[in-house]
């Protein structure tokens, strides 16, 4: 079975014809406003069908929203599963509880809290690194 990324990036491939990128790179600004774009237009379609009240409208802009940020990623050339599992093991230190935000159900960050930025940084140099061999 194959993941949401091994999915996309397939797309990616046979669909768009794009090749998959050699190794971890930032893009231009203008290619990054465009991918934030698309994500916009995404949760635009998101809040509609959440003010319709439209559950197969509201999961298919979410699971679209997903795809392109996922899309994004791989478009960069970013080890997704390495990072994804830097962000959780970050979450997953944090606890429930009220933030500036306001939401109901919210998890905020404890004395010490260590945010995944560093284990992301260290993970897309190694990519970079191995990619150079």
């Amino acid at each position: 079975m194959s993941s949401m990324y091994d999915d996309v990036a397939e797309f990616h491939r046979k669909v768009l014809q794009l090749e998959d990128a050699k190794e971890p790179f930032l893009p231009p600004y203008a290619w990054l406003e465009e991918r934030a774009r698309f994500l916009h237009e995404e949760l635009a379609e998101f809040m509609f069908a959440a003010q319709t009240s439209h559950i197969v409208d509201i999961t298919d802009a979410l699971l679209d929203t997903i795809y392109v940020a996922l899309g994004t990623l791989h478009m960069m050339g970013i080890p997704v599963q390495q990072c994804w599992d830097a962000v959780q093991h970050a979450n997953m230190q944090k606890v429930r509880g009220t933030t500036k935000r306001g939401n109901a159900i919210d998890a905020v960050k404890p004395e010490g809290w260590v945010g995944p930025e560093a284990t992301i940084h260290k993970v897309i140099q190694d990519a970079r690194k191995s990619s150079d061999h």
